[in-house]
């Protein structure tokens, strides 16, 4: 125990989703929350624009790349700890047939979108994202349908990286159209933009946001921003997805979700997933081998090169004692299936659902930083940071482009959580000074935490968000008291699941359950 803290006290690099060296100082002390009138115990819970259910949709067209109905959600069964969790209405379904090629760094594929207006109004067009366009990769989209007709879609934003595809009649509250495209893709190869999340790198093909991915419809519109390049790039609703994959058969690949039919055809392979409701789909191919373990219903697959099996094998170890932590205060981790897999990424660890990336640097067991801690240190903490995404994230989705704190912060103070559970609050404790080390980057500069990722400048992104951030939520966990904060985290989860929180929402639930004004609180340190 004691080894473990002293271990925790000399590390200098605060291990989240971006990389970053952190020093320690004493923890800040809480600000005082006022109490007022407590809520009724029949007030409903705040919302915020999220995702709602529609009345009676049209009967499904027939679908062009698989058999199974585009509302059919029993391929998604499996892949859940409560199978229910697939009944959202009129979530997105996306099917996907890509091909990739035996250089590992071309692409080509056919996609056909299911898209449900959930709004309160028609709906004129629909955009999609095209992030390889932004990623020094590159996609183009072609034969480009709606309903089976041939329409002319408009290209727009930075590197043709927006794609607005017209409607030939608006589309109603709770009408469903189905948009086909082709596509071919080139894929950087090299570590480029946004830490290599798109490329073919050392043998290893990591395929981040390859496909036309649906923009969200929020209360501003389509919301098209373009991502900044130190944030993450999606903001996206719950879908589904069945993506069947054809690849050479001599790498292995591992998807996002759950296997559901696999063929060998001389030299490639077709392997074709489930997942939903998610986020994103994620993939990626190499020369791994797998060391599996169990957390309650969910099986681990860890997967790194052969030589790297004592990485993998405590990154599998680390994923299950997250998943039970977090579970446990949070609720359940969705899905039966968590696959951790090894690139070599920039940044130490990157989230998809059910799926968690970290950097093959890490996984050397006998390797250090320049500054003399142990890459296992190092593994640990990014990849419990990177489980907790699997709450939030994916589970409660959020504005990651303005509003990054609310996965973030909240992944990072989750955490900290972790090891005050595993290990005891005293080591909960060391890690945190990892937090204060990383804002006193920017001189603990008075920065709030709520702004979007574009508004930071040079080292104000990590150190306010990740710093910063954390600290803020011990500083209203301990003016909360911590059943209480542990009651109100866990019902935004409960509440928000698959849809969408923002700050507002998460306040106005914050008080709810504390009964006091955090006007004051969230003045000081989140948005002004």
């Amino acid at each position: 125990m004691k080894k473990f803290i002293v271990v925790l006290l000399a590390l200098l690099i605060l291990v989240a989703c971006r990389p970053g060296p952190a020093a320690q100082e004493p923890t800040v002390a809480p600000t005082a929350i006022a109490p007022t009138v407590a809520p009724t115990a029949d007030q409903p819970p705040p919302t915020a624009d999220q995702p709602q259910p529609t009345a009676d949709q049209p009967s499904p067209t027939a679908d062009t790349l698989f058999p199974t109905a585009w509302d059919d959600r029993a391929p998604f069964a499996a892949g859940l700890i409560d199978p229910a969790e697939a009944d959202i209405p009129g979530a997105p379904v996306y099917h996907i047939d890509l091909t990739i090629a035996e250089d590992m760094a071309s692409l080509s594929g056919q996609q056909t979108v299911y898209f449900t207006n959930r709004e309160d109004m028609a709906l004129e067009e629909i955009y999609f994202h095209l992030h390889p366009n932004v990623l020094d990769s590159r996609i183009e989209v072609s034969d480009v349908r709606v309903d089976g007709a041939p329409v002319t879609p408009e290209l727009s934003g930075a590197n043709d990286s927006i794609l607005r595809v017209p409607l030939a009649a608006p589309l109603p509250p709770g009408g469903v159209a189905t948009v086909e495209m082709g596509f071919t893709g080139e894929v950087a190869t090299d570590i480029g933009r946004n830490y290599g999340v798109l490329s073919y790198y050392d043998g290893i093909l990591a395929l981040a946001h390859f496909y036309p991915m649906l923009s969200v419809y929020d209360a501003t519109g389509w919301n098209t921003a373009e991502p900044d390049i130190q944030g993450d790039l999606t903001y996206s609703d719950a879908s589904f997805f069945i993506t069947r994959v054809t690849a050479p058969s001599d790498v292995v690949l591992v998807g996002s979700g759950t296997e559901i039919a696999r063929e060998e055809d001389g030299d490639t392979q077709t392997v074709t997933y489930a997942l939903g409701p998610a986020r994103d789909f994620y993939l990626a191919a190499g020369d791994f081998a797998v060391i599996s373990g169990q957390a309650g219903a969910t099986t681990i697959n860890s997967y790194a090169p052969a030589d790297l099996a004592d990485g993998a094998t405590l990154a599998r170890d680390v994923a299950a004692a997250a998943i039970d932590s977090l579970s446990d205060r949070l609720g359940l981790y969705a899905y039966s299936e968590l696959d951790i897999v090894t690139t070599p990424t920039s940044a130490l660890g990157i989230e998809y659902p059910g799926l968690i990336v970290g950097t093959l640097r890490m996984y050397d067991p006998e390797a250090t930083t320049q500054s003399g801690v142990p890459m296992s240190t190092i593994l640990e903490s990014t990849t419990a940071h990177e489980v907790a995404h699997q709450w939030f994230y994916n589970l409660v989705g959020n504005d990651q482009l303005d509003e990054p704190w609310l996965d973030e912060a909240v992944g990072s103070y989750a955490t900290y959580r972790y090891f005050v559970d595993r290990y005891g609050q005293e080591a909960g404790d060391s890690y945190f000074e990892n937090f204060l080390g990383r804002w006193r980057r920017v001189e603990e500069a008075d920065i709030p935490i709520g702004l979007p990722v574009s508004a930071y400048e040079g080292d104000e992104y990590s150190a306010i968000v990740y710093g910063r951030g954390p600290i803020f939520l011990r500083t209203l966990e301990e003016g909360m008291g911590r059943e209480t904060f542990d009651a109100f985290l866990r019902d935004y989860v409960r509440h928000f699941r698959w849809g969408m929180a923002d700050t507002a929402a998460f306040r106005a639930l914050a008080e709810q359950h504390c009964g006091c004004d955090l006007e004051p609180l969230f003045a000081d340190w989140v948005n002004r």
